[in-house]
């Protein structure tokens, strides 16, 4: 895939030297897009330590590089691959940046996951894949939004998976056994099991082949998904624990801090709002329109 494939590139009106000091003024208040199975978050700068579930594709959206320390070890880059559930401290030296996170739900997040525990983080091809980074501008400059925006996410972030590894389908047990947690996070390895066909053991050792995280860790994400859906509405932390199977507010607000390295209250009572930037949630369009077809036929 070519960068002019969604219509996004650096090069275009003067590249990124051209954009920085607009992005540093239109990123004042940061973008978040709700994707579905992924999340793209756009700001003026990220210094943070953070432990995510989630496959992160972190983008310099400016002229400086990122910088990503963890285990002693440090990578620079203006496009970078992080595995999940790996300690890392953030440094955008004070520009713009990018987050991509492919949740477990995404049809490529195990081509990253269970990648060699050595690749912890890829430093990638700019040119390559400057369609992404172009991508990721675009939408912190809210030129790319709703459908446009998951499609282009989706055909970028298909791109760079491609040169990591081939698609590795999972499995109908697996398949079912996502599809059970979706419906009800606490549900045991025994009820897993049961809807798969297997023992409980062999059941946990299935899903941790095809994913590259447990039931637990999956449980915990799909809460955290859930948690999303409530992103600006302004509703109690109280409310969105128990609406999305934290045992309370407390919970949520610890697992939220690991993720994302500031407390879930800048998040769901902050300025976020869907009209006009802010948040876009482009995958709750999609499911809506479908709602509204299938109640036309």
């Amino acid at each position: 895939m070519t960068s002019s494939a969604t219509g996004f590139s650096l090069d275009a009106g003067g590249g990124v030297a051209e954009h920085a000091n607009t992005m540093l003024k239109t990123l004042a208040t940061p973008r978040l897009g709700l994707l579905g199975d992924s999340f793209i978050y756009a700001g003026p700068n990220i210094q943070t330590d953070v432990c995510r579930h989630s496959v992160t594709l972190a983008c310099a959206i400016g002229p400086e590089p990122l910088q990503i320390s963890a285990g002693g070890r440090c990578w620079t880059g203006r496009l970078l691959a992080i595995r999940p559930f790996l300690k890392r401290a953030v440094n955008a030296g004070g520009g713009p940046v990018a987050m991509i996170d492919l949740e477990p739900t995404h049809p490529r997040y195990n081509t990253f996951s269970r990648q060699a525990p050595t690749e912890t983080v890829q430093v990638l091809d700019t040119v390559r894949f400057s369609g992404l980074l172009g991508c990721a501008q675009a939408f912190a400059e809210q030129r790319l939004c709703g459908s446009q925006l998951r499609a282009a996410v989706a055909l970028h972030v298909s791109d760079v998976a491609d040169s990591i590894g081939p698609a590795q389908p999972v499995a109908s047990p697996v398949l079912q056994m996502m599809a059970v947690v979706r419906m009800d996070p606490t549900a045991g390895l025994s009820v897993l099991g049961q809807r798969a066909g297997l023992p409980a053991r062999r059941a946990s050792q299935v899903f941790v082949a095809a994913l590259g995280l447990t039931v637990r860790q999956y449980a915990l994400a799909e809460k955290i998904r859930r948690a999303a859906m409530f992103l600006g509405s302004g509703r109690p932390l109280t409310d969105i624990a128990q609406l999305c199977g934290f045992s309370d507010s407390a919970h949520l607000a610890k697992v939220w801090q690991r993720c994302y390295g500031v407390c879930p209250s800048k998040f769901f009572t902050g300025p976020w709002h869907t009209q006009g930037g802010g948040l876009d949630q482009a995958w709750r369009q999609r499911v809506s329109l479908a709602a509204a077809l299938s109640r036309g036929a």
